[in-house]
């Protein structure tokens, strides 16, 4: 019997990236922001903090769903690497070959 390397878990791998590439662009984007907020000239000003108050609680929101994410994506790929059963082999079922057939 001809088997894919790597089960299920192997492929879940690679959806993490995908599910996180929107949440990593809105958090590059806010680090833009940020960085013109904060070097901008009214950074000192009450309105200019609150913006910097702002746009960093919303990179902070991003960051932990980026961690929820991949974290979850984790213990999916250890719980179906743990679920998954073994698959038959060549050798039987006990572990011996069998030269008679």
């Amino acid at each position: 019997m001809v088997q894919a390397v790597g089960g299920p878990a192997a492929n879940t791998s690679f959806s993490v990236p995908a599910k996180t590439a929107g949440l990593e662009y809105q958090l590059t984007r806010y680090q833009k922001q940020l960085s013109e907020c904060v070097n901008c000239a009214s950074a000192k000003t009450a309105q200019g903090k609150a913006a910097i108050e702002a746009i960093s609680g919303k990179i902070n929101s991003i960051r932990l769903r980026i961690d929820e994410v991949a974290s979850s994506s984790t213990v999916r790929q250890i719980t179906s690497a743990i679920a998954t059963p073994a698959a038959p082999t060549a050798i039987g079922s006990t572990g011996t070959i069998d030269v008679f057939a």
